[in-house]
């Protein structure tokens, strides 16, 4: 099962549909492990069946595994990305200032054009004694 609140996921998926059919393979064989029920359904094409999915899910995995080592690497990327985009708007704020339009050009807001956050006085309440 793919867990989305880790950062390294673990991919554990089942197939219900294979598990059922090993069940059902494991029933037939016991009546009788040569079983031909006609029609093209005997035990051997079953069981070709069924190891036929179970290497189509171990690809599955297997790619869903190599999928998180990219997504690792990806991530990475972003962080040093994000970091170099951090480096280059202090050193534009470095050489120009942070009131300049490079720095504004470069992503930054300036320092006169940003808002104090504004502080509201809170009245305390008044406690009234009730006689």
């Amino acid at each position: 099962m793919i867990s989305k609140f880790s950062n390294t996921m673990k991919i554990r998926r089942k197939s219900s549909a294979l598990d059922m059919a090993r069940s059902r393979w494991s029933g037939l064989v016991s009546i009788d492990p040569q079983l031909d029920l006609g029609n093209g359904l005997s035990i051997v094409q079953y069981k070709t069946s069924i190891d036929a999915v179970d290497a189509k899910l171990l690809e599955v995995l297997n790619k869903a595994s190599e999928m998180e080592v990219v997504r690792a690497e990806l991530r990475d990327m972003e962080r040093e990305l994000n970091d170099m985009s951090d480096i280059y708007q202090r050193a534009v704020s470095v050489k120009y200032g942070y009131n300049s339009s490079e720095y504004m050009a470069a992503g930054g807001t300036r320092k006169k054009d940003r808002r104090r956050p504004v502080r509201l006085q809170v009245s305390s309440p008044t406690s009234e004694t009730v006689e």
